[in-house]
């Protein structure tokens, strides 16, 4: 694969059959790193998933269950909890482990999507947590849940996501330490420079940039890092930069330091500041005199997004056409997608209502990760019932933490017989 913008190529390659008759692994689907410049993207490892059922009366399942495991490479797609060594798995405060040998390492992991198909004479689980150890990183991520999936306890959900406890220990009230690089343009200098950092939530002290003969800094085109520690002052906004002379000796006619850009990381999390500056900076010994300047760019890394991920509560409000035969009998699913991933493909039930009726408004209440920004849903259903076909109106989705609505329009049929005879549809937001 050739990206024609950059000219780099990718080769994926795994010279075996995809087949359910022949070769060793018996599978149609593969998934190959990329290679690039022959240097492999991302590597194979082995995951342990530990399975912990909690111990409370009748939290073992007779279920099938299944897992999704999410990370900073994508995701594995769905592993099967099938082949344990304990013959009854997910038993009552009991501990399941499964081996997944050959299996492209997501790097850092931020969530698992964790589900049963309800069968078996008791379906219901109460699930306490899972480990997911990666054996080339020799690492373990814990995904608490202490919940049920189960249709008749909690909130009626089969499915639930879950997010990585690992990032939850660091302390972001604690000092935070930032790394600072500076890039000097044409103009160098041979004073000290001092730099003063805004935050959303705080300012920081102000801090002194030596430049020294032994350690000559700030010269014509280079990059010089400097690393001191503050207050966690949250995302950071802008920056106050300023030129003053060494020993505090008086400043003769007009001197400048010509700063291009400065690169400003919060070490705890790796989160990027950038400031494009291009300025002229002027060497007085005036502490009022400073250029200031905002932030041009921001680079949220992995691990702050998965700090982000906390459960929400999603308000669907789903609205069926006023046509004669527009109400179904099926059954229907939606998946969200948002700017922190996908939901997965959640059911839209409710007990003892009729759902879906020609002119209807049907509310249901899930709770998955937060998604973000949300980017488009889609509606599916299966076909089922005396009278399946479906004329969707619209679709209102609001995140009850923050009380943002997004309308997805539809209009269309889900319908074999009608229109294209299509009964799935991805639907964008309305703006």
């Amino acid at each position: 694969m050739r990206n024609l913008t950059t000219e780099e190529v990718s080769v994926f390659t795994y010279e075996d059959w995809l087949s359910r008759t022949h070769g060793p692994k018996r599978t149609m689907i593969c998934e190959m790193a990329a290679v690039v410049d022959e240097e492999m993207m991302v590597e194979p490892t082995t995951y342990i998933v530990q399975v912990k059922t909690s111990d409370t009366a009748g939290a073992g399942t007779d279920a099938n269950v299944w897992i999704v495991i999410f990370g900073e490479n994508g995701d594995t797609g769905t592993l099967a909890l099938k082949e344990c060594s304990k013959s009854n798995k997910f038993e009552r405060k009991q501990v399941d482990t499964f081996r997944f040998s050959e299996i492209l390492s997501m790097g850092e992991l931020s969530k698992v999507r964790v589900w049963h198909d309800n069968s078996g004479p008791s379906p219901g689980w109460h699930l306490d947590f899972i480990d997911v150890k990666d054996e080339i990183m020799d690492k373990t991520f814990r995904f608490p849940c202490d919940r049920w999936l189960a249709k008749n306890d909690d909130d009626g959900q089969i499915m639930r996501e879950l997010a990585c406890a690992n990032n939850d220990f660091l302390d972001l009230n604690e000092k935070t330490k930032y790394e600072i690089c500076i890039t000097t343009g044409e103009t160098e200098t041979k004073e000290n420079a001092w730099i003063v950092l805004e935050g959303k939530k705080g300012r920081s002290k102000e801090f002194v940039m030596e430049n020294s003969s032994k350690k000559k800094r700030f010269l014509r085109g280079n990059v010089d890092r400097f690393d001191f520690s503050s207050k966690n002052l949250g995302d950071i906004a802008g920056i106050c930069l300023g030129h003053t002379p060494k020993d505090g000796k008086k400043v003769k006619g007009e001197v400048f330091w010509q700063v291009e850009e400065v690169v400003v990381t919060e070490r705890e999390l790796g989160n990027k500041y950038i400031f494009i500056c291009n300025g002229l900076i002027p060497l007085s010994p005036k502490r009022d005199d400073f250029l200031t300047f905002e932030c041009t760019k921001t680079i949220e890394s992995f691990a702050s997004k998965a700090r982000s991920l906390v459960p929400v509560k999603y308000e669907i409000i789903v609205i069926t056409g006023d046509e004669k035969g527009a109400g179904t009998d099926a059954n229907v699913f939606v998946t969200i997608y948002g700017v922190n991933g996908d939901s997965g493909r959640r059911p839209l039930r409710q007990k003892f209502r009729n759902l879906f009726e020609r002119e209807q408004t049907d509310r249901f209440l899930l709770e998955m990760l937060d998604m973000g920004e949300l980017q488009k849903v889609r509606m599916d259903q299966d076909n089922s019932g005396l009278s399946p076909g479906w004329l969707l109106d619209r679709v209102e989705v609001t995140n009850t933490a923050n009380g943002v609505t997004t309308i997805f329009l539809c209009g269309k049929w889900l319908d074999l017989e009608r229109a294209d005879k299509q009964i799935a549809r991805v639907l964008y937001p309305k703006y």
